[in-house]
């Protein structure tokens, strides 16, 4: 059976951007400088059929405005991985932010292509529209952010990982990982939770950023990233934990997703 796999190959300069597919992140960075880099972007694709993509392109950390030169140019290239190697099927159209007019913040492009996996997943789909909530949600999440933050600072690995299962298993059969591969992946993250890393509290500073069409919902710091992360203070290292929460229907908890 064909394991089908898309990345997105970009280009971007001087600014700080993400990629969304779904309206789900799948990729953030600030860039000071140029860069060019290969982003998987499987992991935002539940199943075959148009998938959407959108580029925000906003200044870099510390700026107040958008530098003169930021673009972001980017392509979705496809490729066959089912025999442990990337066989190249093709690539769609090319796109590039637009130029950068002076006053407006923010650069967005938006774009769609056709993507054809061998998986459907169960995700967000069935969510609550999380916008739509009575309760104060910024602090049901920053509590979900706290007790998960607790549950990593006192050692107590097989409650986090429990938390994060649903996700983590989506993750594997996504991105076409086999078991060895995909307890790899957690072993590293319970390594550096036991080598020296805290997890550092959330607290009111934070921004609530909603997607997946409203059905997801993370809390950000002020420089774009995710509150969820942890410093070693030996080395300064800081190891961050992007993850997304939901309400499934017919539930009240926020869960991992």
């Amino acid at each position: 059976m064909k394991q089908i796999y898309y990345e997105i190959d970009c280009s971007a300069l001087m600014c700080y951007f993400q990629v969304r597919i779904n309206d789900v992140e799948v990729f953030a960075l600030n860039v000071d400088g140029q860069a060019t880099m290969d982003i998987p972007i499987n992991h935002g694709i539940l199943e075959s059929g148009i998938q959407e993509i959108e580029v925000r392109v906003t200044p870099l950390e510390g700026a107040k405005e958008l530098d003169k030169e930021a673009y972001v140019r980017y392509r979705v290239n496809e490729f066959d991985v089912s025999s442990g190697d990337f066989k190249f099927i093709k690539q769609f159209d090319n796109h590039q932010t637009t130029p950068v007019v002076k006053g407006v913040p923010v650069l967005i492009h938006k774009s769609k292509f056709e993507a054809n996996v061998n998986y459907k997943i169960d995700a967000w789909q069935n969510g609550q529209d999380l916008k739509e909530v009575k309760f104060d949600l910024k602090k049901k999440l920053m509590f979900a952010y706290n007790a998960i933050i607790s549950d990593i600072n006192r050692g107590d690995y097989k409650k986090f990982l429990n938390a994060i299962t649903k996700r983590e298993t989506n993750f594997a059969e996504m991105m076409y990982l086999n078991d060895s591969e995909k307890n790899t992946r957690i072993k590293k993250l319970t390594d550096d939770f036991s080598s020296g890393f805290k997890a550092i509290p959330v607290n009111e500073t934070t921004v609530v950023e909603y997607s997946g069409y409203g059905k997801l919902v993370s809390l950000k710091r002020i420089n774009g990233m995710s509150v969820l992360y942890l410093i070693n203070p030996e080395t300064e290292e800081e190891l961050v934990l992007p993850i997304t929460f939901y309400i499934p229907e017919g539930k009240t908890e926020f869960e991992v997703i």
